[in-house]
């Protein structure tokens, strides 16, 4: 029996964990943060002490500072599963034997979509919908009172867990070292944490962390790629019309629009009514940062006397700008054609006038929206809100498959300057295309436990 350690214990570090475990393989996880909550965190709402998001980095006022949030589970108990594979266009750009290895209908996306399809009912639910709408496939389930749960591999360590199979250790790791009996992990006061060593290493942190900890490993400083997902909502409320399908839950949509044109998707629900009865829909748009239109961010790992700190400089190209404003306009016109209302901005500003949206909403949260159009008496209407670039949890393309320099990997997901060390999640994309990560990140992380 192989002994291997994963390095976090987010969606991509539990996937490759269970499905290792089942090959046979003994696991041991470390994980920074303590197991805080065991169902989904839009089903447990408890508030903990602990769970608030850890800045890593510094950055320019372009990306985000929200931080990342340390617990058992991370990720995986905060995704909401939409299970979307990456749309053709950005998987062409990816290595011709990752290509072959996730599509067609011997693929790892086929593969997933149909257990998740037997398993929860949210990814192929038949739901008549109002308007010309694609189905989001959601690996979820609506219970009793309304009750969310979306996929996660937690839930099914318990049994590997108490055979031995996989253990859990509380630590946060800083730096892996090559011996000649196997892999080492110092954790972040310089105490090496096994003491036995480990045949193969899985970096399965965030793929900032993992550039954090790839970097402090090899004691010189990296310089790479990162991107994230650009999204800009907006609230609607409309008094006429009927609904456009059954309210079920907050985390499931109604379905998507692809804009593909502008690199984007837009995703609607119709939430219940206000208390008077007008209508409330969300419509948010999740947009690409086109590597075609723009060279990505760059994440500066520096290493100076023994510590590692992160530095990010955001690049926006006047063509993404342009692309941004561009869909910030089409998410209005496409609810105002879709609902056959004219929408008027809730707010009578400058910058809602304009065609210039992009960094103008900075300060317009989801709940502020909504509780602006609640204490309104006016319909016809929509506010804006945003999750600036960086805060949503989509960071990629640190690490990727076929990239460059010391912090590449091999088709094999293999570090190109550590063998032995493997990097997985979507730090791995050579590019995130549209789509929701989350199944693509199932899928490599999958892959890896067969390849091991």
């Amino acid at each position: 029996m192989s002994t291997f350690c994963v390095v976090g214990g987010g969606l991509a570090g539990l996937e490759f964990a269970l499905h290792s475990a089942l090959k046979g393989h003994r696991i041991v996880i470390y994980e920074a943060g303590p197991q805080l909550r065991t169902n989904h965190v839009h089903f447990d709402t408890r508030v903990f002490d602990g769970d608030e998001k850890k800045v890593h980095w510094t950055a320019d006022e372009h990306w985000a500072l929200g931080g990342i949030s340390e617990r058992l589970g991370g990720r995986s108990l905060c995704y909401h599963g939409v299970m979307l594979p990456l749309e053709e266009k950005a998987l062409n750009s990816w290595p011709e034997i990752w290509q072959k290895r996730l599509k067609g209908p011997a693929g790892l996306y086929h593969q997933l979509q149909q257990e998740f399809t037997a398993k929860y009912p949210e990814m192929s639910r038949n739901q008549a919908v109002n308007l010309p709408l694609h189905h989001a496939p959601q690996a979820a389930v609506v219970g009793e009172s309304a009750a969310f749960t979306s996929y996660s591999p937690l839930y099914q360590l318990e049994p590997l867990i108490r055979d031995g199979v996989i253990t859990i250790e509380r630590a946060t790791i800083s730096q892996v070292e090559k011996k000649s009996d196997g892999f080492y992990l110092v954790d972040a006061q310089g105490q090496t944490v096994n003491t036995t060593g480990f045949e193969r290493c899985i970096l399965s942190a965030s793929a900032l962390v993992n550039n954090k900890i790839i970097t402090q490993s090899l004691a010189r400083s990296t310089i790479a790629q990162v991107t994230d997902h650009y999204c800009i909502g907006v609230a609607v409320k409309v008094r006429e019309g009927e609904r456009i399908a059954d309210y079920r839950h907050e985390m499931l949509w109604h379905g998507f629009s692809e804009h593909h044109d502008l690199n984007a998707n837009i995703f609607v629900v119709e939430r219940n009514n206000f208390d008077n009865g007008d209508r409330l829909l969300l419509l948010m748009a999740v947009m690409e940062q086109n590597p075609a239109l723009s060279d990505y961010s760059e994440l500066h790992c520096r290493y100076h006397e023994g510590k590692t700190t992160l530095e990010i400089q955001s690049k926006h190209s006047d063509a993404v700008i342009e692309n941004y404003n561009q869909l910030a306009s089409r998410i209005v016109d496409f609810a105002s054609t879709q609902l056959g209302v004219r929408l008027s901005p809730l707010h009578d500003t400058a910058v809602e006038q304009s065609e210039a949206f992009f960094g103008a909403s900075e300060g317009i949260d989801f709940e502020q929206a909504l509780n602006a159009l609640n204490e309104t008496e006016r319909t016809n209407i929509y506010t804006r809100f945003v999750f600036p670039y960086g805060a949503y949890e989509h960071e990629s393309c640190t690490h990727p498959i076929g990239g460059h320099g010391d912090i590449a990997l091999t088709d094999s997901l293999e570090l190109t300057a550590m063998p032995g060390v493997y990097a997985i999640g979507p730090g791995a994309f050579p590019r995130l295309g549209i789509a929701n990560p989350a199944l693509t990140i199932c899928s490599l992380s999958r892959w890896l436990a067969s390849h091991l």
